[in-house]
């Protein structure tokens, strides 16, 4: 599938295939009609049709080429069946010219009304199309019956032309709608990942940051490991080799800090001013969790409850939370039966915002339950591949709520699923207008 929209993206329609696509949709459309006053006097479909692709596939255009190629293809469209249908050539020919030109009437009107089709208003498009349409109109009849239409062919064409340019403005006005509508669905999804990227390297950072506290630990020791060697007149090398521990340590530590600076810029100043209601944060993680879990979404049901809305500038620490929380739960119930149900519920009471995620999956054993927040320590083992997981989330998560002034329970039986209940007071989440 991925493929076939890559090969549909590096596709584009050359400008003669748009100009032919245009002309045989006309040419075909106009078959679809019926006659008035003169028996070859036609009013068709693809006058609706028509301006809207020269606003679509020919929007890039200034000439009425397109209305030359048009007009040749409906003559010869409709000479065609014509013949076919036992006519001759040159009567048929003769006949149906006037309604052929039409269309090439009607593009060199829009020509000289809409230069630039790009920047024109549907209220500019509409009288444009009115006037092309009764001219054009007025063309047509004219030949056709070979006089002036008069005063009631006229009005009725006046009429006639203004209830088609509406409805081909009000096509036009629902294909914009409709692409604004991608355009904002595709912005969202962009928003989304930037937002939990930044989540993620800002849940991440305390991390590196732990490891740079632990890596100038160990320099400071090898240091001083080469210090008493000296006093106490160990051998040389031994001293060395001491100090060249020390010397490579500091060098990891420069590269630590390094990346660290270089996440902290990228991350630092992202949406920082912005803040986020609990009902959105909360709608990002249910589509965020719909992806990861992708075909096994139906054995793992997410249901988020939002009892009290509010805006808050720690929208990355609480998305980084919760997403550890319900990441948890979800490999929790995929090691147990396999399928189950998470809810996440957000409420305040007494100025203090209470998060809970509660699952049905096995539940956490009373050793576990002991270890539960210890850095490195994991239930989760893939007997298939050997791998562990590195057992950072849960910590992640209690650091997290404390750096907010927040405390987090546990409750658990085995067998009967767990429950984590975070509490953090408003005044550390408060931001924008309640």
């Amino acid at each position: 599938m991925e493929g076939k929209k890559r090969q549909l993206i590096r596709w584009r329609a050359s400008r003669w295939e748009r100009k032919m696509l245009a002309a045989l949709g006309t040419a075909l459309s106009a078959e679809l009609f019926f006659n008035i006053w003169a028996e070859n006097f036609r009013i068709s479909a693809a006058v609706v049709l028509y301006p809207v692709l020269l606003l679509t596939l020919m929007q890039d255009s200034r000439k009425p080429d397109t209305g030359v190629l048009t007009a040749l293809t409906v003559l010869v469209v409709r000479c065609i069946i014509g013949v076919a249908g036992g006519e001759d050539l040159m009567f048929v020919a003769c006949q149906e010219y006037p309604g052929a030109l039409f269309y090439l009437c009607y593009d060199c009107l829009l020509c000289l009304q809409v230069p630039n089709r790009y920047e024109a208003s549907l209220t500019t498009l509409w009288r444009s199309f009115w006037i092309c349409d009764m001219l054009s109109n007025m063309e047509d009849l004219t030949l056709s019956r070979m006089a002036l239409p008069d005063a009631p062919a006229i009005v009725t064409l006046v009429l006639l032309g203004l209830a088609r340019s509406l409805l081909a403005a009000g096509i036009l006005w629902g294909m914009r709608r409709y692409q604004r509508l991608l355009m904002e669905e595709e912005h969202e999804r962009r928003y989304q990942r930037l937002f939990l990227l930044t989540a993620n390297l800002k849940n991440e950072l305390y991390f590196l940051k732990k490891d740079a506290e632990n890596i100038e630990g160990i320099m400071t020791r090898a240091y001083q490991l080469y210090e008493q060697l000296g006093a106490e007149d160990y051998p040389e090398p031994l001293r060395q080799l001491a100090l060249s521990i020390a010397r490579d340590v500091h060098e990891v530590k420069k590269d630590n800090l390094s990346i660290i600076r270089g996440i902290e810029g990228e991350v630092a100043d992202a949406y920082n001013d912005e803040t986020m209601r609990m009902s959105d944060l909360l709608h990002i993680l249910r589509d965020t969790m719909r992806h990861i879990l992708g075909e096994r979404q139906n054995d793992v049901l997410l249901e988020c409850r939002c009892e009290t809305d509010f805006a808050t500038a720690e929208h990355y620490r609480l998305m980084s939370v919760l997403k550890n929380l319900v990441m948890n739960a979800a490999e929790a119930i995929q090691s147990g039966r396999g399928s189950g149900m998470i809810l996440v519920e957000e409420r305040v009471v007494r100025e203090q915002m209470v998060l809970t995620v509660r699952d049905t999956g096995p539940g956490i054993s009373k050793r576990a339950m002991q270890n539960l927040f210890q850095v490195g320590y994991s239930t989760k083992f893939d007997p298939q591949t050997g791998n562990i997981n590195r057992g950072v989330g849960l910590p992640a998560v209690r650091f997290l709520v404390e750096e907010l002034d927040g405390t987090i329970e546990v409750t658990s039986s085995e067998g009967e699923g767990a429950c984590f209940q975070v509490t953090i007071p408003m005044d550390a989440l408060r931001g924008g207008e309640a």
